[in-house]
């Protein structure tokens, strides 16, 4: 049996959260604008069911990016830790290295690859998409 819970939070410990089920996706984004949400030059999430995942204390702050999406994140340490759209409803993003144990969780494909930095280069096999990845309706 697969191990279905998954923890994970801000640096100061201030926000956590809990995933009861299965992730659905990870993907690494190489768009501008997670960029300067992160400070990195990508950044990845993972995708966990709405109906299993809770913040488990203080939610975090939420910035409205764009149009299509907001930006979690801990206003008190400033921890980037997630991103909502309303046409994914249905599920929550976290940003993988605020897992607990990121190690158990995958990544699926990389979107946004129009934008990435050209020194920014990984060689995984995994499926880069020059927009949003088709698995998904994402508009972000």
């Amino acid at each position: 049996m697969t191990d279905t819970h998954f923890e994970g939070g801000c640096l100061c410990g201030a926000i956590r959260y809990r995933a009861t089920a299965a992730p659905l996706r990870g993907v690494i984004c190489h768009c501008s604008l997670c960029r300067r949400h992160s400070g990195a030059p990508a950044l990845a999430f993972v995708h966990f069911p709405a109906g299993a995942f809770a913040w488990l204390a203080s939610p975090p702050s939420w910035y409205r990016s764009s149009e299509y999406a907001e930006r979690g994140f801990c206003a008190n340490c400033g921890s980037t830790l997630g991103m909502r759209e309303s046409v994914l409803a249905d599920r929550v993003q976290v940003c993988i290295g605020s897992l607990d144990e990121p190690e158990r969780v995958g990544v699926d494909d990389h979107v946004w690859t129009r934008s990435r930095l050209p020194w920014f280069d990984t060689t995984d096999p995994l499926p880069r998409f020059s927009k949003s990845s088709s698995a998904v309706p994402s508009k972000a």
